[in-house]
């Protein structure tokens, strides 16, 4: 038994918590005694040397026995408590509110007039001193398989912490942090918490930099400034010292610009933090076609001001503006590019354009398959020319009657900003036609951050969503380097191939050697020459017939698709006739600089120097640390079923402990330098940047809806029965009065 009920028939409550009922009634009560080893129960006498001390003795008895405890009151003289009480959980009673208060939501209460307490005097020289304690209480000890839910088993120590931080920085949430620690610790029982506790953690974590994560985002950035020079940010304020703009890029990526950075995508997304700043990064694609961001931004408004100031910090930072960039059709954007990207090429994503064509079309020809199939093969077609386009568009609007339709009229006037037709010329234009590679990238940075991230916490995890991108294209250059690619011919022209270009473009040109060589559909049908050139006409699949044209002078080649100046890569109409020539190796002016190796690409922006100062540390700490940690883990493991090994090795890190840290418990102080850990920098004393308002974007507002339809809308739900007049509708026990009142007020 944890407790000996004792029956009792005097009146055992306090005058000032007792009751509604008559003075001086006496009723028979049942008291229950704890039982517990005699060293843990608190003596009317015994001397405690610190409060902390004195506390956590009595916690420790309390939590044996079975009951939770909260300080009642405390006196202070000087910065010194010199009296102190703490009473049980269960002290007191609810606090009733006025009756004619509405209650919104029914809660029950733990109190039930208990009486255990303990109380301390401080005395000088002495410390604190135990002055009264009452044993008894009026309820049951709470039992051994239900402490695990007590206040005071559900304290998050150390492990807990260090563990919740460990999970918040790999952006995973609270109910699945507190499912893994179930599983390290060993199950329910042996948490010492519930998901209540991870949960709370959580939001103190981001209530630590509340008010004050502009600022240390800042200070982290100018930080990083001092380390190493060639990283930039730069950003602007309101009035109000409020943070409006920012952008930053590091040296890896503004050496992956230099390198991969003619043709750049830029689009804006939401919901990356908590407040609704528009994430603005820019995007590429490096020598394996996989997305590389090369610099990021932060807006509060999607104005063409903040556009062009973003542009103007990104073309300011790179030292040359990109030759082609992607965007939607967002004004504000198209201002802005005019106004500051003058030398820059602009796009328009073709996807956002094609997905609108079904609004805009009449109803009667929705349904068109013809109308679909035509203006997909002209509008995506790389391979007409603009008159050839301009031809099929007029006749397609003719015989569909679209002629006078305002938005394709708007869109033909339009063309030259998306039609792949007026790019063809354009080198590289095929790189990217859409923004799809930037919503892709979007998508990929939202997986690494949560809508209600502070700005450190966004931060930390673009730098880790960074890490992981830049993780993947070093192990493709790791494989470049070590695998060998299956060739499907004898050729030594593939074999070529396969040594100097990155895996995913051999795999693109190889499909074209193989189609070229041994394709019966693939062939010369004619060659002339002169002087200077050698023409070839040769016929492929879909039997059109290319011209490529030799210049033997300056030992070029040029293919009417187009395809190596707009993607930069070979097509199988070349190839043929390297072939037909016996080329046994790929020309060089043929190999481009883009789809090569990563040890042969070489920037395309001059003025790049390539020893850039990048910072790139070994920190022998962290790999130290690494090593304890699996060295910890092997032991662990492997006496996990002796519990003598376990003691004995228990005993052996106790004694390290003393060693090296002494006998000095944590305070909390101490422990607050977890979470100044976790986000790598204290809250600053001096806030100069505020953080910003909340903002409202594009599309964040919702579209007031009628009453007719609000009204279709409800009625489509199924109905629920009220528990206060019980009749099934779309109501419940708490607005069923002014449901019912409104009801009364309409009739």
């Amino acid at each position: 038994m944890d407790s000996i009920p004792i029956h009792s028939s005097e009146d055992y409550f306090d005058s000032d918590s007792s009751s509604s009922g008559e003075e001086g009634e006496t009723e028979s009560k049942v008291v229950y005694v704890p039982k517990c080893p005699d060293d843990l129960k608190p003596k009317i006498g015994q001397s405690f040397i610190t409060l902390d001390r004195a506390l956590d003795f009595y916690n420790n008895y309390a939590r044996y026995v079975g009951f939770d405890t909260r300080k009642k009151g405390s006196k202070k003289e000087k910065d010194v408590i010199t009296w102190i009480y703490v009473v049980c959980s269960r002290e007191g009673t609810k606090q009733r509110k006025n009756e004619q208060h509405e209650v919104k939501r029914k809660r029950s209460s733990i109190k039930c007039f208990c009486n255990a307490k303990v109380s301390w005097k401080f005395f000088m020289g002495v410390g604190y001193v135990i002055q009264s304690f009452v044993e008894e209480h009026n309820h049951e000890m709470v039992e051994e398989r239900h402490k695990r839910f007590m206040k005071l088993n559900r304290n998050l120590d150390l492990v807990h912490q260090k563990f919740i931080l460990d999970c918040a920085n790999a952006n995973i949430g609270p109910t699945l942090s507190f499912s893994l620690l179930k599983e390290v610790l060993g199950g329910l029982d042996y948490v010492g918490c519930t998901v209540l506790e991870v949960r709370n953690y959580r939001r103190d974590l981001r209530a630590y930099v509340e008010g004050a994560d502009a600022q240390m985002l800042l200070n982290e950035m100018r930080r990083k400034k001092e380390l190493c020079g060639a990283f930039t940010y730069e950003f602007e304020v309101n009035s109000k010292d409020r943070l409006t703009r920012l952008f930053w890029c590091d040296p890896t990526a503004k050496r992956n610009y230099h390198m991969y950075g003619d043709i750049v995508s830029f689009d804006t997304t939401y919901s990356t933090n908590r407040y609704c700043m528009i994430f603005a990064p820019f995007t590429g694609k490096d020598n394996h076609g996989r997305p590389v961001t090369f610099a990021a931004g932060l807006l509060s408004k999607e104005s063409a001001d903040s556009f062009s100031w973003l542009f103007k910090q990104f073309v300011k930072c790179m030292g040359v503006a990109p030759k082609l960039i992607v965007t939607d059709q967002d004004l504000g954007m198209k201002v802005a590019i005019a106004e500051v990207l003058l030398s820059t090429r602009h796009r328009w994503c073709m996807w956002h354009i094609m997905n609108k064509v079904a609004d805009k079309l009449p109803k009667n020809m929705l349904g068109s398959e013809e109308l679909k199939k035509e203006l997909n093969a002209c509008v995506w077609s790389e391979l007409i020319e603009p008159d050839a386009f301009e031809e099929s568009w007029h006749a397609i609007m003719e015989r569909y009657g679209l002629a006078n339709n305002d938005w394709f009229s708007s869109m033909f006037a339009s063309r030259k900003f998306w039609v792949p037709a007026f790019f063809r010329d354009f080198p590289m234009s095929s790189l990217i036609k859409t923004t799809s590679l930037s919503e892709s990238q979007n998508s990929f940075f939202k997986r690494y951050s949560k809508c209600r991230a502070n700005l450190m916490l966004f931060y930390m995890n673009y730098n880790h969503a960074l890490e992981a991108q830049r993780s993947n294209s070093a192990k493709l250059e790791y494989y470049d380097s070590t695998k060998v690619p299956i060739l499907r011919t004898e050729l030594e022209i593939e074999k070529h191939a396969s040594t100097i270009y990155s895996g995913s473009a051999f795999n693109a040109i190889q499909e074209e050697i193989v189609y070229a060589c041994f394709s019966l559909s693939c062939s010369t049908l004619g060659m002339s020459t002169n002087r200077e050139n050698e023409v070839y006409n040769i016929n492929d699949k879909d039997s059109n017939s290319w011209t490529v044209t030799y210049s033997i002078g300056d030992d070029t080649y040029l293919c009417g698709c187009k395809k190596f100046e707009r993607l930069g890569l070979l097509c199988s109409h070349i190839l043929c006739v390297l072939k037909y020539k016996f080329v046994k190796l790929i020309p060089e002016n043929l190999r481009g600089w883009r789809w090569l190796k990563s040890q042969f690409v070489k920037p395309i922006h001059g003025g790049f120097c390539d020893d850039e100062e990048i910072l790139s540390v070994v920190d022998e700490k962290k790999i130290a640390f690494k090593n304890l940690y699996a060295l910890f883990f092997e032991i662990a493991q492997s006496i996990e079923g002796n519990i003598d090994q376990i003691n004995a090795f228990t005993a052996i890190i106790e004694e390290g402990k003393k060693q090296l840290l002494g006998s000095v418990v944590l305070s909390s102080t101490e422990k607050r330098a977890l979470i100044e850990n976790f986000y790598g920098s204290q809250v600053p004393n001096i806030i100069e940047v505020h953080p910003p308002n909340v903002v409202s974007t594009k599309g964040s507002g919702s579209r007031r809806k009628s009453k007719k339809e609000s009204a279709m809308k409800l009625a489509m739900k199924p109905g629920r029965k009220c528990g206060n007049c019980h009749v099934i509708g779309h109501h419940d026990s708490r607005n069923c009065k002014k449901v019912n009142e409104k009801a009364k007020q309409r009739q």
